[in-house]
């Protein structure tokens, strides 16, 4: 339960920090504007149902989508940063939730396997 309120919680902390691209200012073009928000709403989406996985996925496009409004010159540098640093956030607390994969149980190593062979002992004096 505390793993899904989390995830709640980053999806509204998305949702909050990046609203103001919804809404055309000076500082966003409109288009980009409606392109960053329905990304964020996805990554909230996502993070809500606890597709963390899918979550970070969607906020790698993101990242690609406000990289191209940058070079298109569609959001003001000022704006730029402040949603850079909302993604920042994001994906470390998604990250932070991604579980540890489960080490894979290895074969102890068996006597005599190796490139050694054993019961054979060492000649002293032969070069």
């Amino acid at each position: 339960m505390m793993r899904r309120d989390a995830v709640v919680a980053i999806g509204l902390a998305l949702v909050i920090g990046l609203a103001g691209c919804a809404t055309p200012t000076p500082e966003v073009d409109l288009t980009a504007a409606e392109g960053l928000q329905n990304s964020v709403v996805e990554v909230a989406n996502l993070a809500a149902d606890g597709d963390v996985t899918g979550a970070l996925a969607r906020l790698d496009q993101l990242q690609a989508e406000l990289d191209d409004a940058v070079a298109a010159d569609d959001v003001a540098a000022e704006r730029v940063a402040e949603i850079q640093q909302a993604i920042h956030l994001v994906r470390a607390d998604l990250e932070a939730l991604v579980p540890e994969p489960e080490p894979t149980p290895t074969e102890p190593e068996k006597p005599g396997k190796g490139n050694e062979k054993p019961g054979k002992p060492e000649k002293p004096g032969k070069p």
